[in-house]
């Protein structure tokens, strides 16, 4: 495997991140080292430049964000997109149709911010989604009706529609999913539903940032837990599963590191990015 990979991309929430929404000090120190000896590593992640940027600040040596769930493939160095697809306005016209009088909590990825409703600023208990509390206070924007800026806004890469119940989220999937909605629609957390545009995924994000590197995705490593790394797990040189991954995940990966609370990111770099004699 020596010099065989040119990159390692790590997912975030439930990987690259531990249970608290933090990141170990192990997972820390081995991003760190890998940049020192000229590697690529990137977040590939469903989150927001604005959610993502106080992360980077540590990182500064970075070169490349993949986030929104590849809707927004970011150069660091540069501080400017690489590229930005939305979803298309008509789209989102008929996404808020369907979804109309349900119970749910809107997020908006619009140009790299996130953006809510400030009436349901507190209520992420209730949307099963309670562990982001502190980083939405921090970092996203409020306004009075998400759906409205949604329909105004020339760029929205994201619309995350959290539920109640994984029961109500897969309501709305069969709801939009009869209207034939050209989306990509992916489960997270517990009973949220991402929509971006279709075709989009951490893997047509990740090959965005290869095309610019002038590599393939052959001499990626992917590092996921959950249903939005798939097709990123799926395309890379090698897919490193967490111990915490489900099962779908696990069946489709390469090979196996500790959980997110353990730093198996933190393994993955060491063992199959830096293992000795690639570097």
């Amino acid at each position: 495997m020596n010099g065989k990979y040119r990159v390692i991309a790590l997912d975030m929430d439930g990987t690259a991140l531990n249970d608290e929404k933090r990141m170990g000090e192990r997972t820390k120190a081995a991003i760190h080292r890998a940049l020192a000896v000229g590697k690529e590593v990137i977040f590939c992640t469903g989150r927001s430049y604005a959610e993502m940027e106080e992360t980077l600040e540590e990182f500064p040596d970075m070169h490349y964000l993949c986030g929104e769930s590849g809707a927004m493939v970011y150069d660091l160095q540069k501080k400017r997109p690489v590229r930005v697809i939305s979803i298309p306005l008509e789209e989102r016209r008929k996404l808020w149709k369907a979804v109309q009088g349900r119970d749910i909590m809107p997020q908006l990825f619009s140009d790299g911010r996130c953006i809510i409703n400030a009436s349901q600023l507190y209520q992420t208990e209730y949307f099963q989604i309670g562990v982001y509390q502190k980083a939405f206070e921090k970092v996203c924007t409020l306004t009075e009706n998400v759906k409205q800026i949604s329909l105004e806004t020339a760029n929205a890469e994201k619309i995350n529609l959290y539920h109640t119940s994984p029961a109500q989220r897969e309501e709305t999937f069969r709801l939009l999913s009869e209207q034939n909605l050209a989306l990509t629609m992916v489960y997270s957390e517990i009973s949220s539903l991402e929509c971006s545009p279709l075709g989009l995924s951490k893997a047509s994000g990740l090959q965005a940032v290869c095309e610019v590197m002038g590599i393939s995705l052959g001499e990626v490593i992917m590092v996921g837990d959950a249903d939005n790394d798939m097709e990123a797990l799926k395309a890379a040189g090698l897919a490193v599963a967490m111990g915490n991954a489900n099962e779908r995940v696990k069946a489709v990966c390469d090979v196996q590191v500790a959980d997110n609370n353990h730093d198996g990111c933190a393994e993955a770099i060491e063992h199959y990015f830096l293992k000795e004699g690639q570097e």
